[in-house]
């Protein structure tokens, strides 16, 4: 069983003063042992999200988190197990080897390289997510970015690719299998960007927390249906936007955390069993 913790709104713990929220980095706790928990319970109320926004479609998806105690060690879901009954206790750790090193049930082995590719690549990153969410794996079937034409959509300007799987095809135009020529394309198709579209697949995102990687996979599969929705009324007006630097990515990291913080208090409000 996982410790619990009394429950009070996030936004109003965070520092503040003269009712203005006063942050300027996430926060992380100086214990690794709070760290790992608090990274396993955004992570099970994550899921938790995703089911009730309908993102689960089958065995198909998985997100996971870095351990920060062994960084090259992940936590994700058992195979198998609705994402509306994934609690802390639920989750498995996994070495870069794809062994359960810690937690009891099936293991999802369809993208393992791939995660611990970009864990590999991306010491930053600590969550990595992919669903097969509705509008976003519709999306990824044009081959296309999104364009800043909403302010949500702005969000992933320059921070967003696409892998184009069906261009690794070997010199008898049959697709590579070869799954170290794949993931290293998949890694190298990510870079530093936080959205990555697998065209005629679906979606992932990554963030330097669990909380901005799941808010990011919400948000795309919301931009993904005004896209979809924009381009079937006409043809949508793009902007110009500003000039992407290193301290207006930092700042979409923090508003990414921030975002999820709402959801985080609504959820174990209405599902507390999640962190058992």
């Amino acid at each position: 069983m996982s410790q619990r913790q009394p429950y009070s709104n996030s936004l109003l713990s965070l520092p503040h003063g003269n009712n203005r929220l006063n942050l300027e980095a996430v926060p992380h706790h100086d214990d690794l042992q709070q760290e790992r928990l608090h990274r396993k319970q955004r992570l099970a109320a994550s899921y938790r999200l995703f089911a009730r926004y309908g993102f689960e479609v089958g065995l198909a998806g998985h997100f996971t988190a870095r351990d920060p105690i062994e960084p090259e060690h992940y936590w994700i879901n058992p195979l198998g197990v609705p994402f509306s009954q994934i609690s802390v206790s639920s989750l498995l750790r996994v070495n870069r080897e794809g062994q359960v090193v810690e937690g009891e049930g099936l293991l999802n082995t369809s993208a393992l390289e791939l995660h611990d590719g970009i864990q590999n690549a991306r010491p930053e990153v600590v969550g990595i997510a992919h669903l097969h969410g509705f509008y976003g794996r519709t999306w990824s079937a044009l081959g296309q970015l999104f364009e800043p034409i909403t302010a949500e959509a702005g969000a992933f300007v320059a921070d967003q690719a696409i892998f184009r799987r069906h261009e690794l095809r070997s010199g008898d135009g049959r697709l590579d299998n070869d799954r170290d020529r794949v993931t290293a394309a998949f890694v190298d198709s990510f870079a530093n960007n936080n959205l990555l579209f697998w065209q005629n697949h679906g979606v992932w995102t990554v963030g330097e927390t669990v909380e901005s990687a799941a808010w990011r996979f919400i948000l795309a599969e919301d931009v993904a249906r005004s896209h979809l929705l924009a381009r079937a009324a006409g043809v949508p007006v793009v902007p110009q936007t500003d000039p992407v630097t290193a301290q207006s990515r930092a700042r979409n990291e923090l508003f990414s955390w921030l975002n999820f913080q709402p959801l985080w208090d609504e959820i174990i409000a209405q599902q507390p069993d999640l962190l058992d």
